[in-house]
């Protein structure tokens, strides 16, 4: 075993939230180790290449967007709208969002790491934690190069999944039914420039084959990722006919139904509809979009309710603008809607452990209920719970109060909103 001097924050997971949380950390000059399990960051950003980032503005039918965060993930998000060369784009919902370069959003992170002096750790598996009464002191983590161990005396969960939670064998929140899986791909030589067209193109010859029995009826789950018709190439997006269900194998099963379904997608469509005559399948993106897993259990629950009735917190660390989004295995998306004009909001503590004191958590496993996480796991509330667990673990490690982190999050980094 290669022992590893120990640290003062470690956050585990190196997509949207973990970036965050480590940059977050940084700032406090305490020494940071971020655990990725990619050989590259930004986690389903980049990995499931998700392709537009949601949450980060009001939901309102203006066509101008306007932000709903402030401090880092506005910078974040205003540097990679310029290094992608994109812009916002709008739905007549009132649903704004932001396409982004995949390369872009990677370069990015890499950049931001670096400056904050994060230490990472790539192509890494945690495999074990030690606990000593309320607090985990030490993990140990597989590489190509062993299996190593590091102390430390906060550690953040922003591995989507919440690993730590699970082992160190707490209480954590599961749902009844997951969400269904998705795949992105992308194919290039599209004879089409106008993206709102090619989408009706594509529902229109979709919908045609179906009825005709040509396709099976799960086709109908298939869509053009928003912003990505650049120069004859475009993204599109299926949704996988299979149930996630995290037991073993489950993950390969999903690769292979998406796999099967690319196949049969792209052959349709190169014969059967005029603008993909001469396209072909330039890539896939290397993981399945897994949109929800299991939370960890924290000191408060945000509830469906708090969601659509769009409640605020005192201690509030994060602004919601994004639906309760789901995405059944057996029919198209489903948004549930809030107020126009209006938010929720997470408080701090959606982010904390109820029993393990130096646990805190972001991104996609933050304690939420299962309406709820529909809304919070985008990727604009990921970066701010993110930046928040990482800014509260750092005040927790250096002095273990964080009131007063909570209230600088609060004042630094949240818009305020006026309804």
């Amino acid at each position: 075993m290669n022992l590893i001097t120990n640290t003062d924050i470690i956050v585990i997971g190196g997509g949207a939230a973990g970036i965050s949380a480590a940059v977050a950390a940084s700032k406090s000059n305490q020494k940071v180790v971020l655990i990725e399990q990619n050989g590259f960051l930004g986690g389903k950003a980049t990995a499931a290449q998700v392709g537009t980032i949601c949450g980060l503005y009001k939901f309102s039918k203006n066509k101008t967007p306007e932000y709903i965060v402030n401090g880092f993930v506005k910078d974040f998000a205003e540097n990679l709208q310029a290094v992608s060369d994109s812009k916002p784009l709008h739905s007549a919902e009132g649903l704004h969002y932001l396409p982004y370069n995949i390369d872009a959003f990677k370069n990015i992170a890499v950049e931001l790491l670096y400056k904050s002096n994060v230490k990472v750790y790539r192509n890494c598996k945690v495999i074990s934690v030690e606990v000593q009464e309320t607090s985990i002191k030490t993990i140990c983590f597989e590489n190509e190069n062993g299996i190593s161990k590091i102390s430390f005396k906060a550690i953040v969960d922003c591995s989507g999944d919440s690993i730590i939670s699970q082992l160190v064998n707490i209480d954590i929140i599961k749902s009844k039914k997951y969400q269904a899986a998705a795949q992105v791909f992308t194919m290039q030589g599209v004879d089409e420039k106008n993206e709102a067209r090619l989408s009706f193109i594509l529902m229109k010859s979709l919908s045609s084959a179906i009825e005709k029995k040509l396709l099976p009826h799960f086709f109908d789950r298939i869509y053009v990722v928003q912003g990505s018709l650049k120069n004859n190439c475009v993204s599109l997006k299926i949704g996988i006919p299979k149930a996630v269900t995290f037991s073993n194998n489950n993950i390969k099963q999903l690769e292979k139904s998406a796999a099967e379904i690319i196949e049969k997608l792209s052959e349709f469509l190169i014969i059967n509809v005029t603008c993909f005559k001469n396209a072909k399948v330039l890539s896939i993106a290397p993981e399945v979009g897994i949109r929800v897993g299991v939370r960890s259990l924290g000191k408060y629950i945000l509830s469906e309710n708090d969601v659509l009735t769009c409640r605020k917190f005192d201690t509030a660390i994060a602004n919601g603008s994004w639906p309760i989004e789901e995405w059944d295995l057996h029919k198209r998306v489903n948004m549930r809607y809030f107020e126009i004009n209006n938010f929720y909001q997470i408080p701090a503590d959606c982010l904390q452990s109820n029993t393990i004191k130096n646990l805190f958590f972001a991104g996609r496993n933050i304690s939420a209920t299962t309406g709820a996480i529909a809304s919070a796991r985008v990727i604009g509330v990921c970066m701010q719970t993110g930046y928040a667990a990482g800014s509260i673990a750092a005040a927790f490690a250096e002095c273990g109060f964080i009131d007063v982190a909570i209230k600088l999050i609060k004042q630094t980094q949240l818009l305020k909103v006026q309804k």
